[in-house]
């Protein structure tokens, strides 16, 4: 489904005549004859908005209170559609003044420097250039809240280590942010980090708004419940609850999204291909959710009684199969995988390695019959084996965010 690539704004007040062609929304109209001057004054316009925001204009701060409503309900309902929490929520206009008020501070201790009026930082003897933190006309930029924000989290939060994920393209900002820090004495400055991360991108290329190619969170929910119930879950309307079915539908859903998203180097494009993301084989949050609830299956067959035998004692001698032996070394394996991801900022390496086990323990469980087993201690052994793979690749998906289903 395409979206129109042009959007046009037609307000009454104008008295449109019918047929006359529309200026498109943010285009100057033919009439401007000095376009120059005409940027110049949207910007002031930009700047004085922004300036009456911060100084608490009646009016604009109405205004924009009404339309950052808006979008933070839709972010608070995507956020809960995928299972994302925040313990604290931090606006910057909450900081609007007590930032500028920290920046003419500095200013006096001799930590910043003035330039055309102007507060900023000379960052130059650490090769960082030079950041303006307060505009000649009072105003302050993302830098401004930045810095004040970071104080907050220092003092009030007492955090050890801040993560900033923000996209690649503001590494100097925060390279800079993190100097200035560091010369006001903040030394948990050494600890903030900034996770850059690349583009989602289609196989075709960037997606744009004028080519119609950009995807909404809506349009992919819709596409990828519709798409995952056909191929998962249509076969079992009438043995499984419609609540059953949605649950799963939803979970299935957001293990694609988040496996696909993870599995990648965080500073490199991602590029999304439904097809390839909701796949039943290959590296998927699917594939590995569906490796999981085989490990479950195996364990409830064995409780109801489906078995030839009643399982014994567990003899781990028993397990000496190459294939055994190598998911016991993946497994043996799993903390310092966790840790090498946390020291990197990288889940890439956590979504290859649950991949890598589910691949494994797909190959054994072919191969394998454990409710088959006519050895009780083999079946005590083979139940306890495939109960440990399930219980880590659960908790691998878990770290990613993802829900594991107990049957698909």
């Amino acid at each position: 489904q395409r979206l129109p690539g042009k959007i046009f704004l037609v307000d009454a007040k104008f008295k449109p005549t019918p047929g006359a062609a529309l200026t498109e929304l943010g285009k100057t109209d033919a009439s401007v004859e000095n376009v120059v001057a005409e940027i110049n004054k949207r910007n002031k316009e930009v700047g004085d908005m922004l300036r009456a925001m911060e100084t608490g204009d009646k009016d604009a701060v109405a205004l924009w209170d009404k339309t950052k409503k808006w979008s933070l309900d839709e972010f608070k309902k995507i956020y809960a559609w995928l299972d994302c929490r925040f313990d604290h929520d931090f606006f910057e206009s909450e900081v609007s003044e007590s930032s500028r008020e920290m920046v003419i501070e500095e200013h006096k201790k001799g930590t910043l420097i003035k330039d055309n009026g102007a507060i900023c930082a000379d960052l130059n003897k650490y090769k960082l250039g030079f950041m303006i933190l307060l505009k000649s006309n009072g105003a302050g930029l993302y830098a401004t809240k930045d810095l004040k924000l970071a104080q907050i989290k220092f003092e009030q939060f007492k955090v050890d280590k801040s993560v900033y994920v923000v996209d690649a393209s503001q590494a100097l900002h925060f390279q800079q942010v993190f100097k200035i820090l560091e010369l006001m004495g903040y030394e948990q400055a050494k600890k903030c980090v900034h996770l850059p991360y690349g583009m989602v991108v289609l196989p075709s290329g960037k997606m744009s708004s004028r080519k119609g190619t950009v995807i909404f969170f809506s349009q992919l929910q819709s596409m990828l419940n519709e798409h995952l119930h056909k191929e998962y879950l249509a076969k079992y309307e009438g043995t499984w609850t419609t609540e059953e079915i949605e649950f799963a539908k939803r979970q299935l859903a957001v293990g694609t999204i988040k496996y696909g998203m993870l599995n990648h180097d965080v500073a490199k494009d991602v590029v999304f291909e439904m097809s390839k993301w909701s796949a039943k084989t290959g590296t998927t949050g699917i594939y590995n959710m569906y490796a999981y609830t085989r490990t479950v299956g195996i364990c409830n067959k064995v409780a109801e009684g489906k078995t030839k035998v009643k399982p014994g004692k567990v003899n781990v001698g028993l397990l000496g199969a190459q294939s055994e032996r190598e998911m016991l070394m993946h497994i043996s394996n799993f903390w310092p995988q966790v840790h090498d991801c946390v020291s990197r900022n990288n889940p890439s390496g956590l979504c290859t390695y649950v991949w890598t086990l589910s691949k494994l323990f797909n190959v054994w469980y072919e191969n394998t019959s454990v409710v088959g087993s006519e050895n009780p201690d083999e079946l005590a052994t083979r139940l306890a084996f495939a109960s440990a793979v399930g219980s880590t690749i659960k908790k691998c998906l878990e770290l990613l965010g993802i829900t594991p289903l107990q049957k698909m």
